[in-house]
């Protein structure tokens, strides 16, 4: 499968296209600026020795890819969201990863629905799982991450992408308006490492088998 993360020039994004690479699956970064993300995909490579990375302006990084996930800053929703949805591909699943700053109405994931066209799928995920530990290649993540959306069939793709992740399991977090608390809980995340002087704080459903979350979807 071929999948864009666009904002993967962050460190996020660059954490997510370090695992998904290395896991096999074909990786597009986007950016506003084209030599950004080609400069971040030879980084990649770099560091992994073989791997399917490309770049690509954020216009073109949806260009033959099923999923796109979104690692940028909630203020620049709207312009990058809008650049990107020129290029995607029709019934395409768009992945919010996106925390609003407090106070916001809604979900990030919401506001981005409305800026990309009807027939591209909405989900959101990895909102409480850290930048270091996804940049951290020799640790598994331990973490779970919800993953909403208003359609089954959309997020039990995202959720068969993210489980090619050591360590990561995707949890049904309902329909997409739950994906609030999802981005309210990363914020109270980053005060726990704040506090405690780390930085792979994450969340993790007890009592949750691991035969039930991938029987869940079917897996």
């Amino acid at each position: 499968m071929k999948v864009a993360v666009v904002g993967g020039t962050g460190d996020l994004g660059f954490g997510l296209v370090l695992r998904l690479a290395r896991a096999g699956v074909e990786v597009v970064i986007g950016s506003r600026d084209e030599g950004r993300a080609w400069q971040a995909a030879r980084r990649a490579v770099e560091i992994l020795g073989d791997a399917l990375v490309s770049g690509a302006s954020n216009r073109h990084a949806g260009k033959g890819c099923k999923v796109v996930f979104f690692t940028i800053p909630y203020e620049a929703l709207a312009p990058i969201v809008e650049e990107v949805a020129a290029g995607l591909e029709k019934d395409c699943i768009a992945v919010s990863c996106i925390v609003p700053p407090a106070g916001v109405d809604g979900s990030a994931a919401e506001h981005m629905a409305g800026h990309l066209p009807k027939s591209a799928r909405v989900v959101a995920a990895l909102h409480t799982v850290s930048a270091s530990i996804m940049q951290d290649l020799d640790r598994a993540i331990d973490s779970d991450t919800f993953v909403f959306g208003d359609g089954f069939e959309e997020k039990k793709t995202v959720a068969g992408i993210l489980r090619l992740l050591p360590g990561l399991r995707p949890v049904d977090g309902g329909p997409l308006k739950n994906s609030k608390y999802g981005e309210v809980f990363t914020r109270f995340l980053i005060g726990v490492n704040k506090r405690y002087g780390m930085g792979y704080a994450g969340l993790k459903v007890t009592g949750l088998r691991d035969d039930d979350v991938w029987r869940k979807w079917g897996f």
